[in-house]
């Protein structure tokens, strides 16, 4: 088949979750159907990243909507021009909190962007326009109605913004936009010919929110080389770029709430390894005696992962946890939430510890520290969830069937 990707993250580097969803997929199928990929050029996506996936990917076509083509629309700059006022006047104001939740900035959604990526699907005579990730979704009802579109939800944005505003105090106008939101999702995922989740969670509360276009759930898969079980080395990892919110707060609640309630002192020396790019500086940190040091990206993180544990403090978003796909594969134990392990077949004391209150995540965490033949059993038990279940293989042959249905 010939199947036109629209993304607004490309897949390279492999430095986000989102990213390793596609790459791994793109990888596994290129030589089964045709992909063609459109994407905008900005900071995330940059020429030298998608010259790379070039050279690794010679069948594959890259079409980026150049950056310069951007600048001349009125609204994109506009868009533009707020938001740096925003940052620069109203960053740690309430209002402007809730907004980075709600509303994607810095992205084409005007006439000539539509026609650029419809002249696209005509030039390759796609059977498909497949668009990944949210922002580029309200683009769906304003193409033409002759294209099959599918949608890939890798997570559901108005479930991520309830949880993302939990703690917040919303004005009737901001309940009124979250809704508007809500309800504008739905009705644009009502405009695809076929919509692909990541879990049967997603799936289902797609449906009883009343999505009634065919949904069909296809996890996203790791590449990562199965590893042998490796003793703990006393390291704690988190793995996750500082650019994704749900990380931001995840490794602010652990080491806020959580990580000061382990007595680190009546264990030997441990370091926590955050891993990930874009964390500053301040996160360099010392707790208790837990030292906590910043990565930054790192090329082989199988040798930066294996034999540690895992810490996956996910409190809000949806859609699936590749990290934890990542350590499981690897034999690596991991403590997680009921939200990080959502609609992954993982099970609390069985193939991973879950802990929704800090108390018991720092007990989590103390156990496995304490406890090896636990750490061992936890680790094994999920690589086999993962051999079973989620190996590229078996994953990319459910994302063809679902081209192909």
């Amino acid at each position: 088949m010939n199947i036109v990707i629209l993304t607004s993250l490309l897949p390279y580097p492999l430095n986000s979750g989102g990213a390793q969803a596609q790459y791994n997929m793109i990888e596994s199928l290129r030589y089964v159907h045709k992909f063609v990929i459109v994407f905008p050029e900005n900071g995330y996506n940059q020429m030298d990243a998608m010259q790379e996936l070039q050279r690794r990917w010679p069948e594959v076509e890259f079409k980026p909507y150049r950056y310069c083509e951007q600048l001349t629309s009125f609204s994109f700059l506009w868009d533009k021009v707020v938001r740096s006022f925003n940052l620069a006047f109203r960053k740690g104001s309430k209002a402007f909190q809730v907004e980075r939740i709600l509303k994607p900035y810095g992205f084409p959604v005007d006439a000539k962007f539509v026609s650029f990526v419809e002249r696209i699907v005509k030039e390759a005579s796609a059977d498909y326009l497949q668009i990944d990730f949210y922002p580029f979704l309200a683009l769906v009802p304003r193409l033409s109605h002759k294209i099959k579109k599918i949608f890939v939800h890798h997570e559901i944005r108005y479930v991520r913004n309830k949880r993302l505003l939990a703690d917040f105090q919303l004005t009737e106008a901001e309940e009124f936009l979250f809704r508007k939101l809500r309800d504008e999702e739905i009705s644009n995922l009502n405009h695809c010919d076929k919509v692909i989740t990541l879990t049967n969670v997603d799936k289902m509360e797609l449906q009883k929110a009343g999505v009634t276009s065919p949904i069909y759930v296809s996890p996203a898969a790791v590449s990562t080389l199965q590893k042998e079980y490796t003793s703990w080395n006393r390291t704690l990892v988190f793995l996750g770029s500082y650019s994704h919110f749900p990380n931001q707060e995840g490794i602010d609640w652990l080491m806020k709430r959580v990580l000061p309630l382990v007595e680190w002192k009546k264990f030997p020396p441990i370091t926590m390894h955050i891993v990930g790019s874009g964390w500053p500086k301040s996160y360099n940190q010392n707790i208790n005696g837990l030292e906590i040091k910043c990565d930054g990206y790192v090329e082989d993180l199988p040798e930066v992962l294996s034999g540690s544990i895992m810490l996956v403090p996910i409190l809000s978003g949806s859609g699936m946890r590749m990290k934890i796909l990542e350590a499981a594969a690897l034999n690596v134990p991991f403590v997680t939430t009921s939200v990080g392990v959502e609609g992954l077949d993982f099970e609390d004391s069985v193939s991973c510890l879950i802990a929704d209150n800090p108390r018991d995540y720092a007990e989590s965490i103390s156990r496995l520290i304490s406890d090896q033949a636990l750490h061992k059993s936890i680790a094994e038990s999920a690589v086999g969830v993962f051999e079973e279940k989620y190996s590229l293989s078996a994953l990319s042959k459910r994302r063809d069937a679902v081209y192909h249905n």
